[in-house]
């Protein structure tokens, strides 16, 4: 069943429904009751009155409950409604009742039976179509807001993502890319030049990337290995990749440079710390409409969740709420032996945002 509304919206307090709830039921209490001569007329609109200020209290105390619930589910609320509805007209029959003979001392007749039943349903419907509106009037209320909600996390999503993208090919990177490249130049000219074509693709893959909401598993790995190709150049035999890709995750969407966080985390935090080095490995799995990518180091837990690390893995996870809810997590593990095991897992289809 459909959600009337996910967070908490009050209908009850504002001036626009007291003014319209008010307004309806004068109106059609004018509408219902024409006065007729003296000395009728007076206990007739006293009679009307009754009967729409009975209407009016019911159904305000309909909308009360119904915030009460915080308008949940519309199986929720079918049930007090109906109930209500049947209930209210009742009242509204009574209290008419009541006004004329106990009131003005109006005497029963029995063909009164059939106007009672007739007003009975009068009530019923009018007291539906009510509740029709109010329920309409949530919708669009809730409609709205969850449109602006849309924008909000829109917002926010582009903060984190220009904050996650800005943490990562950071200015020590870029430095010891450079160092590492002037020491190339005199030692291997053609292997300098494509250390420039790998740092020139890594950089053109980050600038595109702050302007698309996705990219492939394919088009994020390029990156990745451009990215462990120029580390390899700095700590040579003592960074050691490895890649198991399953090639039905290829095409799988995500959110541009996650996967970039992970290996500079476990590069920077693990293998950079160690005078031996180690391996970096990146694992990803299609399983059960989910895409698993494990990415594992050499290193120590503690030394991977604190500082700049834990900005970017705070970012990665943000991201990956706002683009797929409780879809996808992000876990960071002592994996044992001196490893740990950062594993991302997200739907495998598409989170339907424009790449």
């Amino acid at each position: 069943m459909a959600k009337i509304q996910k967070t908490a919206h009050r209908l009850v307090g504002g001036r626009a429904y007291y003014v319209s709830n008010l307004a309806a039921w004068s109106l059609y209490g004018l509408l219902q009751y024409e006065l007729p001569p003296e000395p009728r007329g007076l206990p007739v609109a006293m009679s009307a009155v009754a009967w729409c200020g009975t209407g009016l209290l019911g159904t305000h105390l309909l909308a009360w409950y119904a915030d009460l619930r915080s308008w949940q589910t519309i199986s929720q609320l079918v049930i007090p409604f109906a109930v209500g509805t049947l209930v209210l007209s009742a009242l509204m029959n009574a209290a008419r009742a009541a006004v004329g003979s106990l009131w003005f001392h109006e005497p029963f007749q029995s063909t009164h039976g059939w106007v009672v039943m007739a007003h009975y349903v009068q009530g019923v419907l009018v007291i539906s179509v009510w509740c029709a509106v109010v329920l309409t009037a949530n919708e669009v209320n809730h409609r709205r807001s969850a449109q602006m909600e849309a924008l909000r996390l829109a917002l926010i999503a582009q903060t984190s993502q220009f904050h996650a993208l800005r943490s990562q090919l950071n200015p020590h990177f870029l430095f010891n890319c450079l160092n590492s490249l002037r020491e190339l130049i005199d030692e291997d000219r053609n292997r300098a030049k494509q250390v420039i074509d790998q740092l020139s693709a890594l950089l053109r893959y980050t600038l595109r990337a702050d302007r698309v909401e996705t990219v492939s598993l394919k088009e994020e790995l390029e990156a990745v290995e451009d990215y462990l190709t120029l580390e390899k150049v700095r700590f040579e035999e003592r960074l050691r990749t490895r890649f198991d890709i399953d090639p039905h995750s290829l095409e799988t969407r995500l959110p541009p440079m996650l996967l970039q966080t992970l290996a500079e985390n476990g590069v920077k935090h693990g293998i950079a710390r160690l005078p031996a080095g180690g391996e970096l490995a990146i694992v990803t799995e299609a399983l059960e409409g989910n895409l698993r990518i494990e990415v594992t180091n050499t290193g120590k837990l503690s030394d991977a969740t604190g500082g700049s690390s834990a900005v970017g893995l705070d970012n990665a996870r943000e991201r990956l709420r706002l683009m797929y809810g409780d879809n996808a997590s992000l876990t960071l593990t002592d994996a044992g032996e001196s490893k740990v095991r950062a594993e991302v897992v997200i739907p495998l289809r598409s989170s339907g945002l424009p790449s």
